[in-house]
């Protein structure tokens, strides 16, 4: 349950309630940032999660994510959340409990750039909006509106104008919670072993396993 109510709560995407078209200099940026990350081998990041309403912060959380074409291993808070390409897993530090299900696409979406942007034209359309500076670095700013309906209005992309890499997600829901997602550090091509995605239960002493395949 509680990774059910995650995922709805971070990664429910399904389209858009505006007929918004796509501007003509945002589509060669979005298809960058696709080829940059289908590119790697793998990827790292650590990240900064912070969750707006009525403009007051209301939760802010740390994690660390690893990714490997489609598999990733998710830490943040007290759960661990991944998937090794047969099998998802759902650890909760602070019970103990493991909850496995089968794999499927279950679209990472924020935390995976190519989730989020493999066929983004028939997912959204795409306006470019400004250029700026986060984080000392010049970013091209994009936002991405659903094409079907959606609990989003708007993805807000921020990409190194350098790298082409995400540096920053901002998605708005229609009852005023903004979620913000910075990357904090990114390292592409990192060395990432295969087990780092499959759960083992014997690094995780007196873990209850709920199978729910």
């Amino acid at each position: 349950m509680v990774r059910k109510i995650f995922f709805i709560l971070l990664f429910s995407f399904s389209g858009a309630l505006f007929a918004q078209q796509t501007t003509p200099a945002a589509a060669p940026i979005i298809n960058k940032i696709v080829q940059k990350y289908s590119a790697l081998s793998a990827f790292s990041l650590d990240f900064t999660m912070n969750i707006e309403a009525d403009s007051k912060k209301i939760r802010s959380f740390t994690g660390v994510l690893f990714v490997k074409k489609e598999k990733y291993y998710l830490s943040f808070e007290d759960q661990i959340m991944a998937n090794d390409g047969v099998t998802m897993w759902n650890y909760q530090k602070n019970t103990k409990e493991v909850t496995l299900f089968e794999a499927e696409d279950d679209e990472l979406m924020i935390f995976h750039p190519l989730k989020m942007l493999n066929n983004w034209d028939k997912e959204y359309n795409a306006k470019f909006i400004r250029e700026e500076e986060l984080q000392k670095n010049s970013v091209t700013i994009l936002d991405l509106t659903p094409k079907k309906q959606s609990q989003f209005y708007k993805i807000r992309l921020f990409i190194d104008k350098a790298t082409s890499y995400i540096q920053q997600v901002m998605m708005y829901e229609l009852d005023g919670t903004t979620l913000t997602y910075l990357v904090t550090k990114f390292k592409p091509n990192a060395v990432v072993e295969d087990n780092k995605f499959t759960f083992n239960k014997k690094d995780y002493p007196d873990v209850q396993v709920n199978d729910m395949r």
